[in-house]
């Protein structure tokens, strides 16, 4: 005979049907029980209950303890069970009808909330869309780009951005105060200068413009002494560069001198630094890459005394990834500045701008050309700031706050 509906065996579970009774029984108990009766019924759902629909209450007795639960984790039925079953557990008495109102209430909250409007995204501003184009024609780095459109955004009212001209004088000072240029520095003589860096930059002719610029300046000085100078050369690597370099000797009156290693560098400068103010120094070219021969080339210039001024020189039409890789596997060398190169060959700077602020090194000079008596520029920020592309450079206003005082 089957228990009394108030018998204290009697179980009563609630599902949309009696066949998702029966499932969530069996899953329960497996075999191990009976349905004594059921009844349809109402089902509030819906925020607050205030909705309804049918469903199926059973009365039931478990003929044992129950099976182990192994459910399924993607079906609902099994989602269903699996929140039975954990209350039952707990010892709660709540009921399926309850359970499925705090679901109908947790979906429509969260369905309330996919519903709520959105933040809207960010308005783009016309004065900073316009200095991105013009920085971007420029070449400057995407990580130099966003620099500058942040402090914009933090630094300028929504007000003043509408100031396009305001924004663009204040662009162009900024590019201004991200140029470091390396100051005069004091030495005891001889002045050792070397230049390194990647073959096919200009490092010979560079050193015939430095000397050169040394000699003129002292024959334009009245009543100067005359500099003593001389020029030796480390390169190996390219075919003439040791007879380019005794031409350009040969225009300055300087002598010059080859090393092929170490010994002769230091043989050479102890036989000629009592008798020199400058001694420049010309380098093997390799690709940043060769870091076999660049450690090689820095033993080499591992002489006792020398106290060398190196410089690496870069090309200004570099890529930015290029001349982030030259700066980094030329860094042993512990380079002083930078000198950059074939400035006439480019017309874009925001790429070197954007790396030398990046590495935070400084620039001594830039060559435009080829003739070695004037092609080449103790480096100023003004002379690249009137060289960018687009902007509208206000010359007076550049030449007061970056030109030399």
């Amino acid at each position: 005979m089957s228990p009394d509906r108030q018998s204290a065996d009697v179980q009563t579970l609630t599902a949309d049907t009696l066949e998702d009774c029966r499932i969530v029984l069996g899953k329960r108990y497996g075999s191990n029980y009976d349905i004594i009766d059921r009844q349809n019924i109402e089902q509030k759902y819906g925020l607050f209950g205030l909705l309804r629909k049918p469903a199926v209450k059973v009365w039931f007795v478990s003929k044992s303890r129950p099976a182990p639960v192994v459910f399924s984790a993607g079906d609902e039925e099994s989602q269903r069970a699996i929140k039975d079953e954990i209350l039952r557990r707990a010892g709660k008495n709540i009921t399926d009808i309850q359970i499925a109102e705090i679901s109908n209430k947790v979906n429509e909250i969260a369905q309330s909330l996919q519903n709520l409007p959105r933040p809207a995204t960010e308005e783009r501003i016309e004065s900073i869309d316009r200095i991105c184009e013009l920085l971007e024609d420029n070449e400057f780095t995407k990580e130099f780009i966003s620099g500058i459109t942040a402090r914009l955004k933090k630094e300028f009212s929504l007000e003043d951005l509408n100031d396009f001209a305001k924004v663009e004088r204040q662009v162009i000072d900024w590019i201004g105060e991200s140029i470091q240029v390396a100051g005069p520095k004091a030495h005891r003589p001889p002045r050792v200068v070397v230049i390194v860096g990647p073959t096919g930059v200009g490092k010979t002719t560079t050193i015939g413009k430095l000397a050169a610029q040394n000699v003129m300046r002292r024959k334009k000085t009245p009543n100067a002494e005359p500099l003593s100078i001389s020029l030796i050369t480390i390169d190996k690597t390219r075919i003439g560069a040791e007879d380019q370099l005794k031409i350009l000797g040969e225009v300055l009156e300087l002598q010059v001198r080859k090393a092929e290693n170490a010994e002769d560098l230091k043989t050479i400068f102890d036989s000629i630094k009592n008798d020199n103010d400058v001694i420049y120094i010309d380098t093997s070219g390799y690709s940043p890459n060769d870091s076999e021969n660049i450690a090689k080339l820095k033993s080499t210039l591992n002489v006792d005394g020398l106290r060398p001024d190196i410089y690496l020189a870069v090309s200004a039409d570099k890529k930015a990834r290029d001349l982030r890789n030259i700066m980094q596997n030329y860094e042993p060398f512990g380079y002083s500045s930078v000198i950059v190169t074939k400035c006439d060959e480019t017309t874009c700077f925001g790429n070197i701008i954007s790396v030398l602020s990046e590495k935070r090194k400084a620039i001594s000079y830039f060559t435009d050309g080829q003739v070695i008596s004037r092609n080449i520029q103790k480096a100023n920020v003004v002379d690249f700031l009137i060289r960018l592309s687009g902007f509208t450079v206000d010359r007076i206003h550049i030449e007061d706050k970056f030109g030399e005082k």
